[in-house]
């Protein structure tokens, strides 16, 4: 048997570097960029820090009439 539908479809980061789309997703790279800090892994550092940059377009509400 399957599940229903939730009300919204999840929103999916289309970009190179695939940017947080749910508070969720934003709390986990937060605390992966943590991490990354605490065992000095640089190279995670700035792929982190620019998952977490603004603006993406699958957080930002689409206008029906565009």
């Amino acid at each position: 048997m399957t599940e229903p539908h939730s009300a919204a479809p999840a929103r999916t980061c289309h970009h190179v570097i695939a940017h947080w789309t749910t508070d969720e997703e934003r709390q986990q790279l937060v605390a992966a960029l943590a991490y990354a800090r605490d065992v000095g892994d640089a190279q995670a550092l700035p792929l982190l820090i620019a998952q977490l940059t603004q603006p993406c377009d699958a957080r930002t509400p689409k206008d029906p009439t565009s």
